[in-house]
């Protein structure tokens, strides 16, 4: 019988070692040029890869090898676009407009009236350079950027928060934001930060503003990881969800503005370069 019980344990202990997840980093793969295209913004809607090229006023459709599928033209300044399966939802910085297209359509979002995709807020109000919109379900977000403030509608109605600052919920110039089962993530450029609120608005933490960033651009929140573009400093920072800094990535990033996760891998666009980098999940050398 005891020999039985050793057995079992050996068993159990052979088990745990195998089934044990080994630590993983993100491993830079390659760069992929983008002839033309100072990118911004990047989405995937359905499986097709869009920038926003605020320089050159479009969006354009890439496939995996860098090349222009589509386009669309006549915009002003898109910059951070989001997309709900094949919608895609573009802020135009140099004409205070939010703009959703369909698939053969061109349909402008107003802050008058709420019906489909409109937007309603209070009469009156109105953007000052929209730099970026989140969409999840039936909910919108946008970061309204020199009015330092987020607008956020759960699906019946808008709030607004933030005022320029650099106290626990002010903002110096949101670049991005993104929406989660219970959170608005926003990226607070020019304070050097990620703020984190509940979707009244208010606030609960920050991360990021000890690892001296300069320009916190973008961002992007997966199951487990946050990853922000470092602009000036070229990296991106990997951090968990609580803050804690898991990773710093270099190779292959210059004045980065966005990232994603798309087919189990990391993008991340260069603007001034025109530059895609991958970069893939491995496991940890020792």
């Amino acid at each position: 019988m005891k020999y039985i019980y050793i057995l079992l344990s050996s068993a159990t202990l052979l088990v745990s070692c195998v089934t044990e997840e080994k630590p993983k980093e993100w491993v830079f793969q390659k760069t992929i040029k983008i002839d033309g295209v100072n990118p911004i913004g990047i989405t995937n809607a359905n499986g097709e890869l869009w920038l926003s090229d605020g320089d050159h006023n479009r969006l354009v459709q890439i496939d995996d090898k860098g090349k222009i599928l589509k386009q669309i033209d006549s915009l002003d300044r898109p910059m951070h676009i989001d997309s709900n399966h094949d919608l895609l939802y573009v802020p135009q910085y140099g004409n205070d407009k939010v703009e959703v297209f369909y698939p053969k359509t061109r349909t402008a979002i107003v802050l008058e009236g709420f019906e489909r995709e409109e937007i309603k807020t209070k009469k009156n109000d109105s953007l000052d350079a929209p730099s970026s919109i989140a969409i999840l379900h039936n909910e919108i977000a946008i970061t309204d950027f020199y009015n330092n403030r987020i607008l956020y509608n759960n699906g019946k109605e808008w709030i607004s928060f933030g005022k320029e600052g650099n106290a626990k919920g002010y903002f110096y110039y949101p670049t991005d934001v993104q929406l989660t089962d219970s959170l608005i993530w926003v990226a607070d450029a020019y304070n050097n930060r990620i703020q984190v609120f509940n979707k009244k608005g208010e606030f609960v933490k920050m991360m990021g503003h000890e690892y001296k960033m300069n320009a916190a651009t973008g961002l992007f929140v997966a199951k487990n990881e946050v990853f922000i573009t470092d602009f000036e400093n070229n990296r991106v920072l990997v951090f968990d969800h609580e803050g804690i800094l898991k990773q710093e990535l270099k190779e292959g990033i210059s004045k980065a503005t966005d990232v994603l996760i798309k087919d189990d891998m990391l993008h991340i666009i260069n603007y001034r370069a025109g530059e895609l980098v991958l970069y893939d999940l491995q496991e940890k050398k020792e």
